[in-house]
């Protein structure tokens, strides 16, 4: 299944090109009350073999260096868990989104730079859309946001999501243009 926007924001340079429309995408949907955002949300990863990235071995205490120290320091709280497919979570909860934002895009860049940028799976935002449990999920490799809004343990709201990008469209972030590419993320930890 494919459907197509109109032609809206060409494709971001960067991550944080990308990243940073979260922010006011957020707050515009919000203040129409489309939207009503979490205090969550997830960078997820392939972790490496052991030893390999020194990083990514010590990564619970060197995040807390990375989030709480500094002049930009968000001190947005985070967990590293690992889930039953062998990948990886650092879960972030700040009660400010814009810090909460700011944190996903630290803690990508970090391991992406210290580590290594395939290793990057996705970035998560929990929010309420419509009355259910929604999130906003970034892919590393395609730099485009799309929809996911699951209902019960395996399956999902495809009307739903599909009002929801229009919305993310509309606000200027990129999604991604092609629903083949809207996979699923079961098991969300937050």
């Amino acid at each position: 299944m494919a459907f197509l926007f109109k032609r809206g924001p060409s494709a971001p340079k960067s991550d944080w090109d990308a990243i940073k429309t979260v922010i006011t995408a957020e707050a515009r949907l919000q203040t129409v009350g489309e939207i009503l955002p979490g205090r969550r949300a997830g960078v997820l990863y392939r972790p490496p073999e052991p030893g390999r990235y020194p990083f990514i071995d010590g990564l619970e205490s060197k995040l807390r260096g990375v989030l709480n120290e500094g002049d930009g320091a968000t001190k947005t709280s985070h967990d590293v868990q690992e889930d039953e497919h062998g990948t990886r979570w650092v879960i972030l909860e700040d009660g400010n989104f814009e810090d909460l934002t700011n944190s996903v895009f630290t803690v990508g860049n970090a391991i992406g730079f210290e580590a290594d940028p395939s290793l990057m799976i996705a970035a998560v935002w929990s929010t309420h859309y419509a009355g259910s449990a929604a999130y906003w999920l970034y892919t590393y490799q395609r730099k485009t946001f799309y929809p996911f809004i699951p209902i019960g343990s395996d399956d999902r709201d495809h009307p739903a999501e599909l009002n929801l990008a229009k919305l993310m469209s509309r606000q200027g972030m990129v999604v991604e243009r092609s629903t083949e590419h809207w996979y699923p993320l079961w098991d969300i930890p937050f």
